[in-house]
């Protein structure tokens, strides 16, 4: 069984104080590609550099949205990430969107609307630098739903025959992924679907509900390790445990939930 971690956080401690370690456990559970993603300039330098230290790990470069109103010239910020995506192994602009939550005091609605307006200036930004090298996005969106359908609804970055893009670690509901669905994204499902409480059921609906061909599997480690592992390092060779409860959840094997998700990240990321 060959499995994918599309999403994953390699340059972050702990993980990239036993960078080896890791990479030999991931391919112990079957991981056998990673995608290592940007954050910031200096995470997205990381990235790349650590795509190329290893040969089955790729790269994305881009802005968080937390990062927005600390950023300072955006055009420079895109001028770098530009000259960074010209390396071979960076496959997605991302990690880029809105987040209306975690930012500033860490409180739901805490983001001042001077601060939402500078995460939309830096997402629009990145969405322009995606669609002039033709990469795939890769979208964080935290209550800022209506903001982000109104900012995306403007950009059509169909990459080929190949869908726009993927929102990362979705927490929206079954009508939200449908309308994504509609627009072109592939739907990236971490740890969250397999913890049991009540509040993260809509999540695992929403699996249920969108078709496997357009899934993609994700640790975000060192981020939301999916029980067994819940409250310790993720890592990606917990991937594992999101295909499994996938399967379990789409009444289907696991091979056929690594088989399909494997050949979603591939085609999304134009790898092999």
């Amino acid at each position: 069984m060959k499995l994918i971690d599309s999403h994953c956080h390699l340059d972050f401690e702990p993980l990239s104080e036993d960078i080896e370690g890791v990479v030999e456990r991931a391919g112990k559970s079957g991981v056998v590609k990673m995608i290592n993603i940007g954050t910031s300039l200096h995470r997205s330098r990381e990235a790349v550099e650590l795509a190329g230290r290893f040969p089955n790990i790729w790269a994305s470069v881009g802005l968080h949205p937390q990062d927005a109103g600390e950023l300072g010239e955006i055009d420079s910020a895109i001028d770098t990430l530009r000259d960074l995506a010209k390396n071979e192994k960076v496959v997605a602009i991302g990690e880029i969107g809105l987040d209306y939550y975690s930012a500033g005091s860490g409180t739901k609605g805490s983001v001042s609307a001077e601060e939402k307006e500078k995460q939309k200036s830096l997402f629009i930004a990145q969405l322009k630098l995606a669609e002039e090298l033709k990469l795939p996005i890769i979208c964080h969106v935290r209550d800022a739903w209506d903001d982000f359908f109104s900012i995306i609804g403007n950009w059509k970055l169909e990459i080929g025959n190949c869908p726009a893009g993927v929102i990362h670690c979705f927490t929206g509901d079954e009508k939200i992924a449908e309308k994504l669905i509609k627009m072109g994204f592939y739907i990236g499902f971490t740890g969250f679907i397999t913890f049991n409480q009540d509040k993260f059921e809509h999540i695992r609906r929403s699996a249920v509900g969108v078709p496997l061909e357009r899934i993609l599997i994700e640790t975000d480690a060192p981020f939301l390790a999916p029980e067994p592992h819940r409250g310790k390092v993720n890592e990606p060779a917990y991937v594992l445990e999101i295909a499994q409860k996938l399967a379990e959840l789409k009444a289907i094997s696991a091979e056929e939930v690594a088989e399909t998700t494997t050949k979603n990240a591939e085609k999304l990321f134009n790898i092999r």
